[in-house]
């Protein structure tokens, strides 16, 4: 079995715009994210931070000096999403509109086809995780509040790209 002293930080870096074009030769901008493995000490410092927390970019990255990251949400070991407005780091069965953990469209089969309609007012329960980082979080997602004196793209050897 892996490590379970482990999160996946995935770090938007909102500050930096790149562009691509798509398949139709539409120029796209984008954000790029890059991924990293959070353990040891930086993984302590992490735990009990909530949704919204600023923290600063050595906690995710040794290299990382002068970052403050801000936690935007994540996901547990089975890839229930955590919810801001859901206190505590347990998991909860929540009724929920369309929003965080729960999309709100029904699919419907006619004459042998499937369409997808979005009711307005659907509602499901649903389980979704607390806004606080806790031991079974498994995937943490961050976003650039103050950069740092290196750009993102040097620290993690992605060059201008990053992972999209």
């Amino acid at each position: 079995m892996a490590d379970d002293r482990v999160f996946k930080a995935v770090v938007n870096d909102s500050t930096t715009k790149l562009e691509r074009k798509n398949a139709k030769d539409e120029v796209r901008t984008y954000s790029p994210s890059y991924q990293t493995d959070v353990e040891g000490n930086n993984y302590n410092a992490l735990l009990g931070k909530k949704i919204g927390d600023e923290i600063p970019g050595e906690n995710v990255h040794e290299d990382m000096t002068g970052y403050t990251l801000k936690v935007t949400g994540g996901s547990d070991k089975t890839g229930t999403p955590m919810r801001s407005d859901l206190h505590g780091g347990g998991v909860n069965a929540v009724l929920v509109g369309p929003g965080v953990g729960y999309k709100g469209k029904r699919y419907v089969r006619k004459n042998g086809k499937v369409y997808r309609y979005k009711y307005g007012g659907i509602r499901r329960r649903r389980n979704l995780r607390g806004n606080t980082i806790s031991t079974d979080t498994r995937q943490i997602n961050l976003t650039v509040v103050k950069k740092g004196s290196r750009p993102l793209g040097d620290i993690f050897g992605a060059g201008d790209e990053g992972s999209e």
